[in-house]
């Protein structure tokens, strides 16, 4: 599918090679606000994933990599590895949901449903069993007691006080597929005041009545998923979740006080109620391409330990409005080309280090619709398999202002910790611990693909120091995913200043005397079976 941007490579190569200095490890500010200027511009079409215009911008980074001499690591000797993704987007009729002795319900105003990439449309009726948080750590296990074999799961959001927020985070983004180990076919949300702190019901209305949704599709034809016998899920309304549990010796008042407490004890029991839900969607399948490039080492002794750097590329596209004039490219500047365009200055780099380990740049496809670029390379590495060893990975680092310390988020879990440390000492920078724990942004991004694939990763972003809470805020708050994240917010200053800092960490990762490997004990190594240190090999 990618025939037309591999043709256009040598194009791209042969303008831009004339533009760029020789190697060295000062960093090429013209280099970085060309690149940015280019990939935040309006005829890229805010880079949806997909899109002509994800497809223009992956041949730019294509034809960047190759004028920087980084070798071809993609499918079938080109840059880009295709991703076949499939979307799915709810019909508009077709998807009703019925509780047994519950009268009749509509949708968006009492519950929202969905299915899922499984199936196109289908039916399902199941019994309900309420399941607290879907937790199952040491300690406590909501699972104990009820049969979820065939079963709809009904869950509340969130989780005791005192669980490790990244923890906690990786528990929600697992659960639906312990829910289909456990035989599940369908999960709902009850809305509580709890969950009403993050999202209105309002809000998750919203959210679930618009867009579609994608996820990759892998060599034997079947769409991805970490709960594969999962065909439906949804959200019942505070006025219905109240309802569902009036009458039982655990009832809405009795769950709402338990929340409120930090050991959030929350029993689990069949509701002896079944539910019926219709679904219906509407299946698209499409490509689109992750772009790989590789500088190869200079030590054979670890020519078989891969570094991997990851940014993505793709945004939110166009998104058209009623209005007449007003802008409706979503251009994406910090959201992520200031991260490709650092990855790439960086990748320039490296090339005057030598490094030793032969490190994989990688501008990602389809983080924006759930890690998917980075989920499928985790899962299809253009390598051979258990070879990557480290994950570096930039998103949306919020440079607008001269920031004075980094976040590195995971360093501490593996041993890239001394790595990122001195580092940051370089540049007499701050590494702060994370100011945000409540967010869980470990499991947040790109990275997160690479951990469940066993891999040490860290992601570096800002602190918080020096007006850094206050501008990022107001980031987060005006520009967030909308048209006015454009390149005049980029402080060039900063972004000079991050990817030196970027090199650096990259620089020292792919030099490092020991393999990268977990810290005995930590949770994510122990969770998905990658190395440790002070162990011989990985596990399988």
């Amino acid at each position: 599918m990618f025939n037309r941007l591999s043709a256009g490579v040598l194009g791209f190569a042969a303008t831009i090679a004339l533009a760029i200095p020789a190697f060295a490890n000062a960093v090429d500010r013209a280099a970085l606000e060309r690149d940015l200027a280019i990939l935040a511009a309006d005829n890229m079409e805010g880079r949806e994933a997909g899109t002509r215009g994800h497809e223009r911008a992956a041949g730019y980074v294509a034809g960047r990599f190759a004028a920087l001499g980084l070798e071809p690591a993609g499918d079938d000797g080109t840059y880009f590895q295709s991703v076949p993704m499939r979307r799915y987007e709810r019909a508009e009729d077709g998807n009703t949901l019925a509780i047994e002795g519950m009268g009749e319900l509509t949708l968006f105003e009492d519950y929202t449903v969905s299915g899922t990439a499984q199936q196109e449309s289908g039916s399902l009726t199941a019994p309900l069993v309420f399941i607290g948080y879907g937790l199952d750590i040491p300690g406590r296990d909501d699972f104990a007691g009820v049969d979820l074999e065939g079963a709809v799961a009904l869950r509340v959001y969130g989780g005791p006080e005192g669980l490790n927020t990244e923890e906690s985070a990786h528990f929600r983004s697992t659960l639906n597929q312990r829910l289909s180990d456990r035989g599940a076919v369908g999960v709902l949300l009850l809305t509580t005041p709890k969950l009403e702190q993050i999202y209105s019901w309002e809000r998750l209305v919203e959210v679930s009545s618009h867009g579609s949704s994608m996820t990759w599709v892998g060599p034997d034809g079947r769409a991805h998923s970490s709960g594969p016998n999962i065909l439906a899920s949804g959200s019942l309304s505070p006025d219905l979740s109240r309802e569902l549990l009036q009458g039982l010796d655990f009832d809405y008042d009795d769950l709402v006080a338990a929340e409120a407490t930090p050991e959030a004890l929350l029993p689990s029991f069949a509701l002896g109620r079944e539910v019926t839900i219709d679904f219906a969607s509407h299946f698209e399948d499409i490509e689109t391409p992750n772009v790989i490039g590789l500088l190869p080492g200079s030590d054979p002794a670890v020519a078989d330990e891969y570094v991997v750097l990851t940014a993505h590329l793709d945004h939110v596209g166009i998104q058209p409005t009623e209005e007449e004039g007003d802008d409706e490219i979503y251009n994406g500047a910090l959201d992520n080309a200031v991260g490709v365009a650092s990855m790439i200055e960086v990748a320039r780099m490296l090339q005057g280090d030598a490094q030793r380990r032969p490190v994989l740049v990688i501008a990602l496809t389809a983080e924006e619709k759930g890690l998917l670029g980075s989920s499928y390379n985790a899962a299809n590495p253009t390598v051979p398999a258990g070879q990557v060893v480290a994950n570096v990975n930039l998103d949306m680092p919020v440079i607008t202002y001269d920031f004075a310390d980094v976040v590195a988020f995971g360093a501490e879990r593996s041993n890239l910790h001394p790595q990122v440390v001195a580092a940051t000492e370089e540049f007499g920078l701050t590494l702060s611990p994370d100011p945000q724990p409540e967010q869980g942004f470990f499991t947040r991004s790109d990275q997160y693909s690479y951990v469940r694939a066993g891999v040490p990763a860290v992601y570096l972003d800002l602190g918080f120091a020096n007006g850094g809470e206050e501008a990022q805020g107001l980031v987060f708050d005006n520009h967030y995913h909308e048209p006015s994240d454009e390149i005049d917010l980029i402080d060039f200053d900063a972004l000079e200043r991050f990817t030196a800092v970027n090199h650096a960490i990259a620089r020292n990762v792919a030099n490092m005397d020991e393999t990268p490997a977990w810290v005995p004990g930590d949770f994510f190594g122990t969770t998905f079976g990658g190395r440790i240190v002070g162990a011989d090999s990985a596990a399988d």
